[in-house]
């Protein structure tokens, strides 16, 4: 083998454990605590510039309600490539 062919094995072996590497150290996903979805409303609503008095509401009715849906991190993700 000349040493072009050497080292383009040798990048290619380094990009391979590399990726192989990356693949498999992903968090696994789990579900959003209620509050931890109750911030993710907070922040939600804050980029939505309504009005103060809409806000003021929305944000009370948000930080009343007791029974929230646990929502993955997929769902979100989902949910924002829709719109």
């Amino acid at each position: 083998m000349n040493t072009l062919a050497r080292l383009l094995c040798a990048t290619l072996a380094v990009v391979a454990v590399a990726l192989a590497g990356g693949c498999a150290s992903h968090p696994e996903l789990r579900p959003y605590s209620a509050e931890e979805t109750r911030q993710l409303q907070l922040e939600a609503l804050q980029r939505r510039g309504l009005s103060l008095d809409d806000y003021e509401q929305q944000r009370r009715a948000i930080q009343r309600a007791d029974n929230l849906p646990v929502v993955t991190e997929a769902s979100v993700t989902g949910r924002s490539n829709q719109g």
